[in-house]
């Protein structure tokens, strides 16, 4: 399996310090919560801040932070594009944060080996008995970061819009503004917080 890979964050993970538990883990009563620390230890090896021709919409209803979570379309749209932030991990790394991000002990993603730039493929996740449960299950290939392979994780099918709740916001909005871009940040996500995602859902390697 490709070992070195860029995980592409646009939601709480934007802020360095909350992905930072994903991988390190944390206790209960800290900022973000529980989470169980990766298999992996290693450290991030880099960092880059890029926009993804793919657009920021919430739905569905956040466990952890209540309200609707922050999800991508699978769709690329450049009149509506996204700030993300780039990790460079390994693959046990992003194996990791997909079965912590899908509330499941693990998650099959040998799939990143045969996707190509624009498709995505299904996570094999059962969705049924918890609304939380595998609603990032979608992992979409984005084009190369400094020639290796990108990745991100997003829903499959088309979620109930809802509204994010403050909490999530001031997370999401410390990480836009900790990327010390020139952009309105409030304007970013209101027209975010006010996006339905299309019913279309992009090109499938299983299609």
């Amino acid at each position: 399996m490709t070992d070195r890979l860029w995980y592409v964050a646009y939601g709480s993970n934007l802020l360095r310090e909350r992905f930072s538990v994903y991988l390190t883990g944390s206790e209960d009563g800290s900022e973000f919560g529980a989470h169980p620390p990766a298999p992996s230890s290693a450290a991030v090896e880099a960092e880059r801040w890029l926009w993804i021709d793919h657009a920021l919409y919430f739905a569905g209803v956040s466990r952890r932070w209540t309200g609707a979570s922050a999800f991508v379309s699978l769709n690329t749209d450049p009149a509506y594009p996204s700030l993300v932030h780039g990790y460079l991990i390994d693959s046990v790394q992003l194996a990791h944060v997909a079965s912590v991000e899908n509330v499941v002990d693990s998650v099959d993603i040998s799939a990143v080996e045969s996707l190509s730039i624009g498709e995505w493929a299904a996570l094999d996740i059962d969705r049924r008995g918890k609304a939380y449960r595998g609603k990032y299950d979608a992992l979409l290939r984005l084009p190369d970061i400094d020639g290796l392979p990108a990745f991100t994780l997003t829903s499959s099918i088309v979620r109930e819009h809802g509204e994010p709740s403050s909490k999530y916001l001031s997370t999401i909005r410390r990480g836009l503004l900790s990327a010390e871009i020139d952009m309105d940040v409030d304007a970013y996500l209101d027209a975010a917080a006010g996006r339905v995602t299309s019913t279309r859902r992009g090109s499938s390697s299983e299609a």
